[in-house]
């Protein structure tokens, strides 16, 4: 049986697990839609909260060994003002057509300057 416990209106941990002490010390009901409210098992309902925190305690000790792992790798430096990036390649491509025109180098040319100008873009960035 999985027990439905929902964060709804309880902001803090220590709230929650308030909340659940609460519920252990009274006496659990669910109705089944049929008026006739049965008693959950406590013994079942504490054995499967025991077993969700063990879930939780081995999650985080998992996530813990994994965070350790990962700390010396780099990180990607965050890209600020990508809108610099769209101007740069807007000016590339801009200044490749103009010189594609002064060179009167033609459709060959001007089919170039789109891959000539990522070629720059990524060599800049």
């Amino acid at each position: 049986m999985m027990t439905d416990i929902r964060m709804k209106g309880l902001g803090t941990r220590n709230e929650v697990e308030e909340h659940l002490v609460e519920l252990a010390e009274g006496a659990l009901t669910e109705d089944y839609g049929d008026g006739d409210p049965k008693a959950v098992d406590l013994d079942a309902a504490n054995r499967e909260i025991a077993w969700l925190r063990k879930e939780v305690a081995d999650l985080r000790e998992r996530l813990a060994i994994i965070r350790g792992q990962t700390e010396d790798v780099p990180r990607a430096a965050e890209d600020t003002h990508p809108w610099m990036r769209i101007a740069a390649a807007m000016a590339t491509t801009f200044i490749l057509g103009k010189l594609v025109q002064r060179l009167r180098l033609g459709a060959a040319g001007a089919a170039a300057v789109p891959t000539i100008a990522a070629q720059v873009d990524g060599r800049l960035w």
